[in-house]
């Protein structure tokens, strides 16, 4: 048992020593020359309501009396009488006479509105103007910059970066080079 319990605590031991051994970074700063700059866009329609005022010129039907006009007045003093007439007949409560009147004027008024406008004819035509307020939608494409894509030349190499900044070609700029040394 012992010869177990010496090579377990051994081999404990060893675990952290290897563990320690890994890499070591190093991060220092080097000189770039922009090669060149792509500018990166996004695009989408956007769309707006627009309010307008459309006008067009309808023709609109003249009317004329084609045979006896209906008289109104004269229609409204018949259903007055007779509305009177069958209010007191029917109930013998006061105020009866004067609603039936009144009821039979406005229906006698009515049948002579009706009548009149059954014996108009189209005569001719007059143009007019017509007017209505329409909203229409109007589709914009938009077209924002989301940053720039920029070839740098830098220890002999060329890399490409994205960048929120704008840089032109021939810009000398500062980058962050990190280094990693690790065993393998």
């Amino acid at each position: 048992m012992r010869p177990l319990y010496a090579s377990l605590l051994s081999l404990a031991l060893a675990i952290p020593s290897i563990a320690v051994a890994g890499s070591t970074t190093s991060v220092d700063s080097v000189v770039g020359t922009v090669g060149y700059v792509e500018t990166l866009k996004s695009t989408y329609v956007q769309e707006t309501q627009v309010p307008q005022r459309v006008c067009r010129v309808e023709n609109v039907p003249i009317y004329a009396q084609s045979g006896k006009q209906s008289d109104e007045l004269g229609s409204m003093i018949v259903g007055g009488l007779i509305g009177s007439a069958v209010g007191n007949g029917l109930t013998s409560k006061d105020g009866a006479g004067t609603v039936g009147a009144v009821a039979g004027a406005l229906i006698g008024r009515d049948i002579a509105s009706k009548n009149n406008a059954a014996n108009q004819q189209i005569v001719g035509y007059q143009e007019k103007n017509v007017c209505e307020n329409i909203t229409t939608i109007r589709e914009d494409l938009i077209e924002t910059v989301t940053g720039y894509r920029i070839e740098v030349m830098v220890d002999g190499r060329s890399i490409t970066l994205d960048s929120n900044r704008s840089y032109r070609a021939g810009d000398q700029i500062y980058l962050n080079r990190k280094t990693t040394y690790s065993l393998r």
